[in-house]
C-alpha cells in the first residue's frame, strides 16, 4: 500500500510538474508576474499607486504603517522589485516604501522630459508630499544612490537618516571598469538589447549572479531590451553631467550616513567609499567582501542586518 501511495504521489508531482511548465511556454509572462508577486508577499510587500499630476506612480508598501518611514530607491535600470528581498528584514518594524521612479518600471516615459538628477529630485519631493511624509530614512542604490544624496542636500528637513548603496554621483579616485570601457568607446553593457546582453550585464554588475527563478529572469530580460532605446535616452542625460555632484552636498548633510558597497564593483569602483569617507568622517561604511555592484539582491540579508543595525545607533 505504501509503495502504491507513493507511486500515485510521484505521479501527481510529474502532472503538475508538466502542467507548470507548459502554462511556463505558454504564457511566460504570467507565471513571471505570479512569481514576482509571491515574493513580494513573502516579504510583507504589496504593490500599490497614486496618481500625481496625472502621472501613475506605482510603488511597493509594507511594515507597521505608524513606525518609521524608510524609501528606498532603485538604481539606472532597474525597478522596484530590486529591494524586493532587502525589504524583506525591514517590514517588520519599518514601513517601507519602495516607488517605481518616473521613466523606470511601471512608470510612464516621454521623450521630451528631463529624467537628470535635479528633476528627478523635484519629482521626489512631490510623491514624498504627496504620501504625507515629514521626515523618512532615505536609501538609495547605484542612481538611485545618487537621487538620494542629492535630494537630502535639497530638503534636509526631510531625511531621518541617507543610506547610499554603491552609488553614482561622485568621482571614485580610480575608474570603474564601466567607466574605461565607455571611455574607450565601447558598448555600454548597462543597456542591454538581447537576452545574451542581459546575462553578461548580470555577470557584469555581480561577484556571483543572484538567483533568479526562470521565467522570472526571461521575463525580466524581455522588459529591459524592450526599453533600451528608452533607457539609452536617460542614460544621456545622466552620464558626464557634473551639476548634481555629491562632492559638495555630502559635508552639508547633517542626518547620519550609511554607506554600503561590494567589494567587486566593475560599474561604479570601490575607492568612492574613501572620497565619502573624507566628505562625511561619522559615516557608517560597510563594505561586502563577496558582492558587486549588487549588494542588495546578491546579499540581502547581510546587506539588510546591516542597516538595520544602523538605524537602531540613529536612533
Amino acid at each position: 500500500m505504501g509503495r502504491l501511495i507513493l507511486k500515485y504521489s510521484l505521479a501527481a508531482v510529474a502532472v503538475l510538474l508538466g502542467a507548470f511548465v507548459a502554462v511556463s511556454l505558454i504564457a511566460p509572462a504570467r507565471v513571471a508576474e505570479s512569481a514576482i508577486s509571491l515574493e513580494r508577499m513573502s516579504s510583507g510587500l504589496v504593490e500599490q499607486s497614486v496618481s500625481i499630476k496625472g502621472d501613475p506612480w506605482p510603488y511597493l508598501e509594507g511594515g507597521p504603517e505608524d513606525a518609521d518611514v524608510v524609501v528606498l530607491l532603485h538604481g539606472f535600470g532597474g525597478d522596484k522589485d530590486n529591494w524586493t528581498r532587502f525589504a524583506k528584514s525591514l517590514t517588520d518594524e519599518y514601513h517601507v516604501i519602495i516607488p517605481d521612479l518616473p521613466g523606470f518600471g511601471e512608470s510612464n516615459r516621454y521623450w521630451d522630459q528631463d529624467y537628470s538628477i535635479p528633476e528627478q529630485a523635484r519629482r521626489l519631493e512631490e510623491f514624498i508630499t504627496f504620501m504625507d511624509f515629514d521626515s523618512v530614512h532615505l536609501v538609495g542604490h547605484s542612481m538611485g544612490g545618487h537621487l538620494a544624496g542629492y535630494y537630502a542636500g535639497q530638503h534636509p528637513a526631510r531625511i531621518r537618516s541617507l543610506g547610499l548603496v554603491t552609488n553614482a554621483g561622485i568621482e571614485s579616485p580610480e575608474p570603474a571598469e564601466l567607466a574605461r570601457v565607455l571611455a574607450e568607446g565601447g558598448e555600454n553593457v548597462l543597456i542591454p538589447r538581447t537576452r545574451d546582453e542581459f546575462d553578461e550585464l548580470i555577470a557584469f554588475a555581480s561577484y556571483e549572479p543572484p538567483f533568479i527563478p526562470w521565467p522570472v529572469s526571461t521575463y525580466v530580460a524581455d522588459q529591459a531590451i524592450a526599453q533600451a532605446a528608452f533607457k539609452e535616452y536617460v542614460f544621456g542625460s545622466l552620464w558626464g553631467d557634473d551639476s548634481a555632484a555629491l562632492e559638495p552636498i555630502l559635508p552639508r548633510i547633517a542626518a547620519p550616513v550609511f554607506v554600503l558597497w561590494g567589494r567587486h564593483d566593475r560599474l561604479l569602483h570601490v575607492s568612492t567609499v574613501d572620497v565619502i569617507q573624507k566628505l562625511k568622517p561619522g559615516a557608517t561604511i560597510v563594505i561586502i567582501e563577496e558582492a558587486g555592484h549588487l549588494p542588495i539582491l546578491e546579499a540581502p540579508a547581510e546587506s539588510a542586518a546591516y542597516y538595520r543595525d544602523f538605524l537602531a545607533a540613529a536612533r
